[in-house]
């Protein structure tokens, strides 16, 4: 592989983190490493230091590859000590990542250590906080780790389908090895949520309303193996024809199982659920809000000064608007009522 094509690679991959990239050499165990300490050295380490605890995202961006192949089977450790150690690891590597003199570096990995920074520190803030599920680098934060859209009873059926690629017979067998590891990601989520409620975060009614409505309709799919084993039916001729019975067993035996008590646990938690809709409601909520607020807009911006924001500039557009409307001969109302009025008139 030449540097040109490793910079290209390292562009696709740290995508993950943002929009820069994380060095990715699947398949370039063969050439020297780059001298120890190293910046591009660096941020290849740290790169597949977090791809070891997200493997999904190893497989998404097409580098569970070469000498990272084993990560096309594995699952992101869903349990409390398995998000701890995600936790240490962002951890130990911002430290490294922090100590690199930016002295003589070019434009391109200085923003990529920058983005590192700014994603590893905005993410181990979410992960001091004592409940909710932290996006790596995405905006995709949730006060809930299973509620009517997060968690792995929707993601991982999208995933296997869209995703997990079925091209041999290596492919089927990390298929199936995925599968063999669904249950102990379900129950690290469920341990979560257990946990949670026990600090007396319980979503409200009509989220866990949805909610069990959405994991009723998965384990009605899972029961006959439905769209968690309909892949590898479909590409047996590629990767055997023993994969999809062995895949419907382990989807109809203990995923459906795992599945079954994330449910009761959702259950649980409705007969608790108050109808109290915002994060205030919740133990910590205020703080929790803040920093996903934060989190997803890359600003540092407090909750009422994002509020205040969208305020000023309705009002500021409301004003540009009054001077229109009146010219065209709607006067009375608030601006909101006349552009009902012109909405609804015929000429």
């Amino acid at each position: 592989m030449t540097a040109h094509s490793i910079e290209l690679t390292r562009r696709q991959a740290l995508a993950g983190l943002g929009g820069v990239s994380v060095l990715a050499l699947g398949g370039c165990a063969t050439i020297p490493r780059a001298p120890t300490g190293d910046v591009a050295a660096l941020l290849d380490d740290v790169a597949y230091n977090l791809l070891e605890h997200e493997p999904e995202r190893a497989t998404s961006l097409g580098v569970d590859t070469g000498v990272h192949a084993a990560l096309r089977s594995k699952l992101e450790d869903q349990s409390p000590r398995g998000q701890a150690a995600f936790a240490q690891t962002l951890r130990s590597d911002l430290a490294r990542v922090r100590a690199v003199s930016e002295a003589g570096l070019d434009a391109d990995t200085v923003t990529s250590l920058e983005v590192v920074e700014s994603a590893y520190a905005t993410a181990l803030d979410g992960f001091a906080l004592p409940y909710g599920d932290v996006a790596v680098g995405s905006w995709r934060n949730a006060p809930y780790v299973v509620i009517q859209n997060v968690g792995t009873y929707l993601d991982m059926p999208r995933f296997l389908d869209s995703t997990q690629p079925l091209e041999n017979v290596a492919d089927g067998e990390a298929y199936i090895a995925r599968l063999e590891a669904l249950p102990g990601a379900l129950d690290g989520e469920l341990e979560r949520m257990r946990s949670a409620r026990g600090m007396g975060v319980v979503p409200p009614g009509f989220l866990l309303d949805k909610a069990i409505a959405a994991m009723e309709a998965t384990l009605a799919d899972v029961r006959e193996g439905g769209s968690w084993v309909a892949p590898l039916t479909r590409d047996a001729a590629k990767i055997g024809a023993t994969s999809a019975p062995r895949g419907k067993a382990l989807v109809t035996g203990p995923v459906r199982a795992a599945l079954e008590r994330q449910l009761a646990e959702l259950k649980t938690e409705r007969a608790a659920a108050k109808d109290a809709a915002g994060m205030w409601a919740q133990p910590r909520g205020d703080e929790w809000y803040a920093w996903a607020l934060r989190a997803s807009t890359t600003t540092h911006l407090t909750p009422d000064q994002v509020h205040q924001q969208g305020l000023d500039e309705l009002a500021s557009l409301h004003a540009r608007m009054d001077p229109i409307l009146r010219k065209i001969g709607y006067t009375t109302g608030s601006v909101g009522e006349r552009m009902q009025k012109l909405g609804d008139d015929p000429r």
